[in-house]
C-alpha cells in the first residue's frame, strides 16, 4: 500500500418512454484526440453528468482522450428515464465503451461514479481487456457500511433534500431552488437507488487501483481507504487532498496533476509526429 498526502425508488419521473429515435450513446468526448494513447473514461457522482469533466482535457497529456459518461436522465439525455440498478448502468456504458477499447483505458469515478467504474473494470477484466488503471475518488470501498444515517433513495422529498444538504453529497447550489430540485430529484433518487441497492463481490482484479480522497469528506473515512486493497491483486495507491466531498472541484489542479502521474507522460514524438487534438470543427462527439 502506497500513501501520499496533499495540503433505485418508485418515484418515476414523468417522462416519455424511449423510442428508437432516443440517443443511446453513453460517452461524450469534448475534445477528440487522433489515435489516443489512453482513453480516460470518467463516471460522475449521483445526479451528475458529463459536463463535470468538460475541461479536464486541458490539464492532461495531449495524447489522452477524456470520455465522460452521460447517463439517461441528465444533460443531453435529460428526457430519457434514469436507470435504477448498477447492473443496468454498467450494461449501458459497456455498449459504448467496448468499441473504444482499441486504445488503453483508464477508468475514473467520483462518489457513485467510483462504484460504476469498479463494475466496468470487473467486466473488462472478464473480457480479457483489463483497464490500465482504476481511479476511485470520494468513494468508500463497496463492502464497508454506509456512513449515512439511513437509506436515502426511498425517503420523502423534503427529508431527502434535507439529508443531501446535511451530508454535502451534491455540489454547492444544486439544491438551492425548489423548481430545480423537482426537476432533477427523480434522477438523483434513481442514482441513489443504484448505489444503495448495489452489492459488489469482493474480488481482487489484476488492475492497479488509485484511491483519491478529501481530508474533510464526511462520506468517506480516511482510516478505511486501505480497504480498497481487497479489490486489486496489485499495490493500491492512496492520495489525500484538502477539501470536502467535492475536492475534485475545489482542488482540481492538484487532482489533474495526480492523474497525469497515473496516466504517464506521452512518448517523445518523431519529427512532425506530435499528437494533435481534433480541429475545433470536429471537436465534441458522442460515442
Amino acid at each position: 500500500m502506497t500513501y501520499a498526502s496533499g495540503a433505485c425508488s418508485t418515484d418515476e419521473p414523468d417522462l416519455p418512454t424511449p423510442t428508437l429515435m432516443t440517443p443511446i450513446a453513453a460517452l461524450k468526448v469534448f475534445m477528440p484526440v487522433r489515435a489516443p494513447r489512453i482513453r480516460l473514461v470518467c463516471c460522475s457522482y449521483a445526479g451528475g453528468n458529463a459536463s463535470a469533466y468538460a475541461h479536464w482535457h486541458a490539464g492532461l497529456p495531449d495524447d489522452v482522450e477524456v470520455c465522460a459518461v452521460e447517463l439517461p436522465g441528465r444533460g443531453a439525455r435529460f428526457r430519457e428515464p434514469p436507470l435504477r440498478t448498477m447492473r443496468a448502468l454498467a450494461d449501458h456504458v459497456m455498449a459504448s465503451l467496448l468499441p473504444l477499447a482499441d486504445a488503453g483505458v483508464v477508468l475514473f469515478g467520483h462518489s457513485m461514479g467510483g462504484a460504476l467504474a469498479l463494475e466496468l473494470a470487473s467486466r473488462l477484466v472478464d473480457l480479457g481487456m483489463p483497464p490500465s488503471a482504476l481511479a476511485v475518488s470520494g468513494c468508500a470501498a463497496p463492502h464497508l457500511p454506509s456512513r449515512r444515517r439511513r437509506r436515502l433513495h426511498d425517503l420523502p422529498r423534503d427529508e431527502l433534500v434535507q439529508e443531501l444538504n446535511l451530508l454535502e453529497g451534491l455540489p454547492a447550489g444544486m439544491l438551492d431552488a425548489d423548481a430545480f430540485i423537482d426537476l432533477f430529484l427523480p434522477t438523483i433518487r434513481a442514482d441513489l437507488e443504484c448505489r444503495e441497492t448495489w452489492r459488489a463481490a469482493i474480488r481482487a482484479v489484476p488492475v492497479p487501483i488509485h484511491v483519491l480522497a478529501g481530508a474533510d469528506d464526511a462520506l468517506v473515512a480516511l482510516d478505511d481507504l486501505g480497504e480498497w486493497q481487497r479489490y486489486s491483486s496489485l499495490p493500491v495507491g492512496v492520495r489525500v487532498f484538502g477539501g470536502e466531498h467535492f475536492f475534485i472541484d475545489s482542488h482540481r489542479a492538484e487532482v489533474l496533476a495526480h492523474l497525469r502521474e497515473i496516466l504517464g507522460e506521452p512518448p517523445a514524438p518523431a519529427a512532425g509526429g506530435a499528437v494533435k487534438r481534433a480541429s475545433t470543427s470536429t471537436a465534441e462527439r458522442i460515442v
